[in-house]
């Protein structure tokens, strides 16, 4: 499979959200930790990094969840991705087998959506190819993403789903993702405790 064709994936497979939603000028990201009462197994122990879009979706990746094999080990003849040797990341269930990405950069790429600080999502292919070509300094790739539909993600809240905690680059990008879930499950509790 050729590089254009793997980045063309995210296109094909759906309709992600646009980029083009939000502005990029009010980064607006936050963690969600599954509770252990979450049915859905799709976020079972799930970290999930979201931005909600001018639109009211919600939009993005569970940052805990590596997979097994690299970009570099799925197309190991291609010139591009030799370089991509980190796990490619289970981002979520929807479009399961596009190409995505969260990475860090001074300047907003076009078409990418800012999330927090200098942290931004990659959904569409136009800017995951140039993440690809010229990858910033910190960049994690992810086949699928988690979506919310309008009120959607509000309704899963009230029935206490998840909890919510603040959203740092830091965690994002930590190497061993082993035992994250439970560090922000107790941290979210001790919030929740302090704030009733």
């Amino acid at each position: 499979m050729s590089l254009r064709l793997l980045v063309l994936l995210a296109a094909l497979l759906g309709s992600a959200p646009s980029a083009c939603a939000q502005s990029g000028e009010t980064p607006n990201g936050v963690f969600l930790i599954a509770t252990p009462a979450l049915a859905d197994p799709n976020f079972r122990h799930s970290v999930v990094l979201v931005t909600q879009a001018a639109d009211g979706s919600t939009v993005g990746f569970i940052v805990n969840r590596p997979g097994h094999r690299s970009l570099a080990q799925i197309l190991p003849d291609n010139e591009v991705l030799k370089g991509f040797t980190e796990p490619l990341y289970l981002g979520g269930p929807v479009e399961a087998a596009g190409l995505f990405a969260v990475f860090r950069a001074k300047e907003n790429p076009p078409g990418a959506l800012r999330v927090l600080g200098d942290l931004s999502f990659a959904l569409g292919p136009a800017v995951v190819e140039t993440l690809l070509r010229a990858p910033p300094q910190r960049v994690r790739f992810f086949n699928g993403f988690a979506g919310w539909a309008p009120g959607q993600l509000a309704a899963e809240l009230e029935r206490g789903g998840w909890y919510v905690l603040n959203a740092d680059a830091e965690t994002v990008f930590r190497k061993d993702m082993d035992g994250l879930w439970e560090e922000l499950l107790v941290r979210a509790r001790a919030v929740t405790a302090w704030l009733r």
